[in-house]
């Protein structure tokens, strides 16, 4: 069940999204998705960027910058927390605490600080159960894309990932 209207992206999961091809079925979601500017300054690979930009384009992905106060007050969140989380980082969570939206992140330092400050936090597996949930993605590639993900990022929950990898494929059959 979808239940925000906003979703608040970092860049771990627009490059997970990227690296299984996803990008576009994540867009397809019934939610308004952002990001921040210092999270796009991280995209350095020139054809991921081309990718991302065209979301941006499409108006699909909002992308807000900061004003000088603004910046002070992410800088802040940094020192907050031991400087455990980058600038880019702490700019998603100030955002997403600002709009009141889910904060989408894979890192574990940004949802442990996020969370403790009341923010809302998931990953990408809830990005997937999702897109399954919505027809976006049917189980059968949710299974595949998901298990593809899982040999490229390491940090994924292994239980959790092979729980869901099993149930989609139960249901595609």
């Amino acid at each position: 069940m979808m239940e925000e209207r906003i979703v608040i992206s970092d860049a771990n999961i627009l490059f997970d999204l990227l690296s299984v091809e996803l990008l576009e079925h994540f867009f397809g979601l019934p939610w308004e998705v952002h990001t921040t500017e210092l999270v796009i300054s991280e995209i350095k690979e020139p054809e991921q960027l081309a990718c991302v930009e065209g979301f941006r384009k499409d108006k699909k992905l909002n992308v807000v910058g900061f004003e000088m106060p603004e910046m002070f007050e992410i800088s802040a969140l940094q020192r907050s927390c031991g400087n455990n989380a980058s600038m880019p980082d702490c700019s998603v969570w100030y955002y997403a605490k600002k709009v009141d939206g889910r904060l989408l992140t894979g890192d574990r330092k940004l949802r442990s600080v996020a969370e403790r400050d009341s923010v809302r936090v998931s990953g990408i597996l809830y990005i997937f159960d999702r897109m399954v949930e919505n027809s976006a993605l049917l189980p059968g590639l949710a299974a595949e894309k998901l298990e593809f993900l899982m040999k490229k990022n390491g940090r994924l929950p292994k239980e959790e990932c092979e729980r869901r990898i099993e149930k989609w494929r139960v249901e595609s059959m």
